[in-house]
């Protein structure tokens, strides 16, 4: 099986590290490429999970995600929680490390929310920065998530070119959350194709995919990122047309909420190699009868 210079095969696929899925997983090896845990979880000393996340390094490549960093903030990055972050990353050595283009705190108090910043010219030097920094102190590349959106902010810039400018100013990568993408499309009337074609598809290192739920109990009705379902079709139709453009790109699938079996959880990765597999097989056929 070929490798990417992440250490990870060719299109791998994986799925979230939850603490009910430990003992099944280090019991028998799972039919997944890799486990992505959320960085906050893991970062204090001790404890038999503690344990158990040595044992889980040594069978399974990792993905640390953190949601606390708050790249957004106007503030300086809280450094405490950098160096814990390092800590953490330098103990796993995980394959890709990813955080979200988002603020959660604000002078001391911490919001257990990832919340939207406006994105114009001010805050693109903000997160420039604190890219920059967390770079710098992870001595390795940072992949930036894009947000799922609800209500339109006072923004002068598109999101994609505040992306693009990111990453040539940083030469940080992308987390490509396709269902964030499609959620964003929908409740602020963006054409998603535009959107995903002026990102800068080089430098993404990893796609997220989740479930979600059209909330119609408000006007015009909303779609929810809530990680507590499985795949919507309409974002395994842009995962597929994804793939064909970035065929090598590791994938995530995600699910925190109404958390399912194993073998559930197996059932999407296995519809994420057909859904990778059929595209491409589909473009294949095109190409040799033309």
């Amino acid at each position: 099986m070929s490798m990417d210079v992440t250490g990870l095969p060719w299109a791998a696929q994986g799925i979230g590290l939850k603490h009910q899925h430990v003992a099944e997983l280090l019991a028998q090896r799972a039919d997944v490429d890799f486990l992505e845990l959320h960085a906050e979880n893991h970062m204090s000393a001790g404890g038999p999970f503690r344990d158990d996340l040595a044992a889980i390094a040594e069978r399974y490549p990792l993905s640390v995600h953190g949601v606390g960093l708050s790249l957004g903030s106007a503030e300086p990055l809280d450094t405490a929680h950098l160096r814990r972050l390092v800590r953490l990353v330098d103990e796993l050595r995980p394959a890709l490390v990813s955080e979200h283009l988002a603020w959660s705190r604000l002078q001391g108090d911490c919001y257990n929310d990832l919340l939207p910043l406006p994105l114009t010219e001010e805050s693109l030097a903000v997160v420039v920065r604190h890219v920059d920094e967390t770079q710098q102190a992870l001595g390795r590349r940072l992949l930036v998530e894009n947000p799922s959106l609800y209500v339109h902010l006072d923004n002068t810039l598109e999101e994609a070119d505040f992306l693009a400018e990111l990453v040539d100013r940083t030469g940080c990568g992308l987390l490509l959350d396709i269902n964030n993408a499609y959620i964003s499309a929908h409740n602020l009337g963006r054409d998603l194709d535009a959107y995903l074609t002026a990102l800068p598809l080089s430098a993404v290192g990893e796609f997220h995919l989740a479930g979600h739920h059209l909330d119609t109990d408000v006007t015009p009705p909303l779609r929810i990122d809530d990680h507590g379902s499985p795949v919507s079709d309409a974002v395994w139709q842009r995962y597929a047309q994804l793939s064909r453009w970035l065929p090598q790109v590791p994938t995530l699938i995600e699910w925190d909420a109404r958390i399912p079996a194993l073998s559930r959880w197996l059932e999407e990765v296995d519809l994420a190699r057909f859904h990778h597999s059929a595209h491409r097989a589909t473009a294949a056929t095109a190409e040799g009868g033309s």
